[in-house]
């Protein structure tokens, strides 16, 4: 081996060597502890939106269908979430008429209501409707929503002892008038749309119930005469100052005093009816009152074998 050879080789030794005790030492010390990391700014927490709140009427207490609805029966709810088609406000609903059951805490919808002209009679009310042209009725100059006085005129005959025109009924309430009404306007289909107005044939009036008779027989056996009344006239006529008409069918005579009273109520008064001869205004004596009593002033003639009996009806 040359001397260069031996000197290369002692070379590698002595740095290995080196690196061997180097590697002792790193092996043998102690490690460091770990160092403590950095501290974290805390983020703040994200500002949450406040819970929107809806107003929904709902149901106070059961409702049953038919019920015109009081103040008292509805109170104001807050959802979570808008109802669609619900009202917002309880005063919307006063006077409204549902038409189905309600049960407590039910949401009052629209599809729950009334509509139409039953929704617009007051109770005691019924709808009838008279026949006008533009002459009775007032030259169609009368709305939806006018009050009218009703005259009535009767020709002379067998049933009436004297022609007369008179007021028959007053401040009536119009709740349509031809085509239009207090609901809304007729629908039309799309072959009338655009043709000319049609005159009025018919006048929907708001009636007593006690007093829808006495309206049919004049329409039938006379003509009627719709006046239009000024705005804020109250003025009636006391019926009290002129002689009560008997009804068409006489009440029993055993009834208690209790029992009579109800007699004077609306349905039991046009349950009782009317005759034409009681609304032609004259005053009967007391013998025709007497002959009078089983009925009305029409009489028929039943003739058995020789003998006839007329029988009065």
């Amino acid at each position: 081996m040359s001397s260069l050879s031996k000197i290369i080789a002692g070379v590698l030794l002595v740095a290995g060597l080196v690196l061997a005790f180097v590697a002792w030492r790193l092996a043998s010390a102690p490690s460091s502890p770990p160092q403590p990391a950095a501290p974290v700014a805390a983020s703040a927490p994200a500002p949450q939106e406040p819970v929107k709140f809806y107003p929904v009427v709902v149901a106070a207490k059961a409702i049953p269908a038919g019920t015109r609805i009081a103040p008292d029966m509805l109170e104001v709810a807050k959802w979570q979430v808008a109802l669609s088609g619900g009202f917002p406000a309880a005063d919307l609903l006063t006077g409204a008429i549902v038409r189905t059951d309600v049960a407590m805490g039910d949401p009052i919808l629209p599809s729950m209501l009334a509509h139409g002209m039953a929704s617009l009679l007051q109770p005691g009310e019924r709808a009838l409707a008279v026949a006008v042209d533009e002459v009775s009725g007032g030259g169609n100059r009368i709305l939806p929503g006018d009050f009218v006085d009703v005259f009535f005129m009767l020709d002379k005959s067998s049933e009436v002892q004297a022609g007369q025109a008179r007021l028959l009924q007053s401040q009536l309430r119009v709740l349509a008038y031809g085509a239009n009404s207090l609901d809304g306007p007729e629908e039309k289909s799309l072959l009338q749309q655009g043709a000319p107005a049609q005159p009025a044939k018919t006048a929907v009036l708001a009636v007593p119930v006690e007093r829808v008779s006495e309206l049919m027989l004049a329409s039938r056996a006379g003509r009627l005469q719709l006046a239009l009344r000024p705005l804020g006239d109250a003025g009636v006529p006391d019926i009290a100052l002129f002689p009560q008409r008997r009804a068409a069918m006489q009440a029993r005579a055993d009834l208690t005093p209790g029992q009579r009273e109800l007699l004077d109520s609306g349905p039991n008064r046009a349950y009782g009816g009317d005759t034409l001869p009681q609304m032609d205004g004259t005053t009967l004596s007391p013998r025709q009152a007497v002959r009078g009593s089983g009925g009305g002033g029409r009489s028929v003639e039943i003739v058995r074998g020789d003998k006839s009996e007329r029988v009065r009806y």
